[in-house]
């Protein structure tokens, strides 16, 4: 079964499908918009015994960085912290963005004040002043990006080794 065999029929997978492709010039420029429109992802990470964690986060952008913040108990950041790695995905079935990255967990005090600010405003959270609150901050090693589009679901990936591609 192909990915077109999966498509509901009408509505707006149907329209999505319909896209036009896009160069790999246009596919970064709307991944980097929608870094910096967007404030919500999920992150996928993995326990110790390799089972999956996915989770919804709010985020912000600072032109390099994922960054998002959690209880530093939480599964996210004891898995980012063991591994050094996660994935986020943000968008839709019909434009879609997976960023593959290494995580470093930044300390409250130590988490620039802009970028604090700019996440506590999209998610009702300053974690600078949350007891427990830790901050992960995502580097892109990899990044992925398609519409719902045959030709882009053959060549999603962007950047690779954390350089973006031509």
């Amino acid at each position: 079964m192909t990915h077109v065999d999966n498509l509901p029929q009408g509505g707006q997978a149907q329209q999505a499908w319909a896209k036009p492709e896009r160069s790999k010039t246009q596919r970064h420029a709307d991944v980097v918009r929608k870094l910096e429109s967007n404030n919500k992802l999920w992150i996928a990470t993995a326990s110790p015994d390799g089972n999956p964690h996915l989770v919804p986060f709010s985020f912000v952008w600072d032109g390099e960085h994922v960054i998002m913040a959690t209880r530093q108990d939480s599964p996210a950041a004891r898995n980012a912290a063991r591994t050094g790695t996660a994935r986020v995905a943000l968008g839709d079935f019909g434009d879609v963005v997976l960023i593959d990255g290494r995580v470093t967990l930044v300390s409250q005090q130590a988490m620039d004040s802009a970028v604090a600010n700019r996440l506590a405003s999209v998610s009702g959270i300053d974690a600078r002043h949350t007891p427990g609150f830790i901050y992960l901050q995502l580097l892109p090693t990899r990044i992925q990006a398609w519409w719902s589009n045959a030709a882009e679901l053959a060549s999603p990936t962007l950047m690779r080794d954390g350089r973006w591609l031509g």
